[in-house]
């Protein structure tokens, strides 16, 4: 009787006894991705509803307990604040364009302790900026969203960090977002109730295939043929792994396993440049990611994406994107501001201070 006791539990709400349900805690950050958190929800509930009993349970958590502003202006209502929630099996962050700026110790040491209790963790997004900074990925392998990929790898060394759609090691679990985490919900529902349920699911949302976590995050275009774009995609990973120090054309070429003539045919096929140039413009790329999702200095940006001082960087990055790297920042924060606080920005052309 113990055992099979052992084995229900009883939802405090509504009293409703129930057998095997896998428990998700959602905790939502300011700017969560809304398009990665619909999913996540949804396919549970599919699948809740197509098993005819609560086979999955899941909560919205914020830090404080109050409602939370989506990366698209809309406020979420939550179930409960972090302090509220003592165990929590399975845990997801949601996490937006600035990770960096969420940093809470009050998080950190929650989940901490849910990870001292044996609970699974995880980021959608880049939620693993919370889960690395925390030290809860140290040794671990995770991915995020590829354009985060170059900062968080600079900044989480102890990290392994993959481009995948989807990452499960041991007790963490780290997911690009997006369409990704559709992809992460199925196969979760796959190894606990079967592919039957998960294929349902993925046919309700009209999904043609249940994509594994090694797939790639980015897809190539299609008028590529596929060897050549296979080799140039190659190419791509080795610029965007050796940003900090760049590598010459000739270690390029043999990281690439091609010779310098055969790399610079397929570059300049396929984007017009020669390979140094386009080089270049990955650096850029990288240094424009870092300067969004990160905080960190511009001087720090400069190092981190090979160029040798601020000076160089600052008038590279202005001939290409028309801005200097602070010209940028600012800018981005300002339109950060008026598509997240729209009501600030009518309070100061008003002249009214704001509450």
């Amino acid at each position: 009787m113990a055992s099979a006791r052992s084995r229900l539990e009883v939802d405090a709400k509504d009293g409703v006894a129930k057998v095997d349900i896998m428990r998700f805690g959602f905790v939502l950050l300011p700017e969560f991705p809304l398009y990665a958190l619909v999913p996540a929800m949804e396919a549970l509930r599919i699948a809740n509803q197509h098993a005819g009993r609560r086979v999955f349970d899941w909560r919205t958590f914020s830090i404080d307990g109050g409602e939370v502003r989506a990366c698209n202006g809309m406020s979420l209502t939550v179930d409960s604040g972090i302090a509220e929630v003592a165990v929590c099996p399975n845990v997801l962050i949601f996490a937006g364009n600035h990770p960096m700026r969420h940093f809470s110790k009050q998080l950190f040491s929650w989940l901490r302790r849910l990870a001292r209790h044996g609970s699974v963790l995880g980021g959608v997004d880049t939620g693993a900026f919370i889960l690395a900074e925390a030290r809860l990925l140290d040794d671990y392998e995770a991915t995020v969203h590829w354009e985060s990929i170059t900062t968080f790898r600079e900044r989480y060394t102890k990290t392994k960090v993959t481009e995948r759609l989807f990452v499960i090691d041991r007790d963490r679990i780290s997911c690009a977002g997006g369409h990704a985490t559709l992809d992460l919900m199925l196969n979760l529902i796959v190894a606990r109730q079967g592919t039957s349920l998960a294929q349902i699911v993925a046919n309700s949302f009209i999904s043609p295939r249940m994509r594994q976590g090694l797939a790639a995050q980015r897809i190539d275009p299609p008028d590529r043929p596929s060897k050549s774009c296979n080799v140039l995609t190659r190419i791509l990973h080795h610029m965007e792994e050796h940003v900090g120090e760049p590598l010459s054309s000739g270690e390029l070429a043999l990281r690439a396993g091609l010779s310098v003539r055969a790399l610079s045919r397929v570059v300049r096929e396929h984007t017009g440049e020669p390979p140094m140039r386009f080089y270049r413009k990955v650096r850029l790329q990288a240094a424009r990611d870092a300067l969004f999702y990160s905080e960190s200095p511009i001087q720090d940006v400069a190092i981190s994406c090979g160029f040798a001082s601020p000076e160089v960087f600052s008038r590279t990055f202005r001939a290409h994107f028309g801005l200097s790297p602070r010209e940028f920042r600012l800018k981005t924060m300002d339109d950060e501001l008026k598509r997240l606080r729209p009501e600030l920005e009518l309070q100061l052309k008003s002249g009214f201070p704001a509450n």
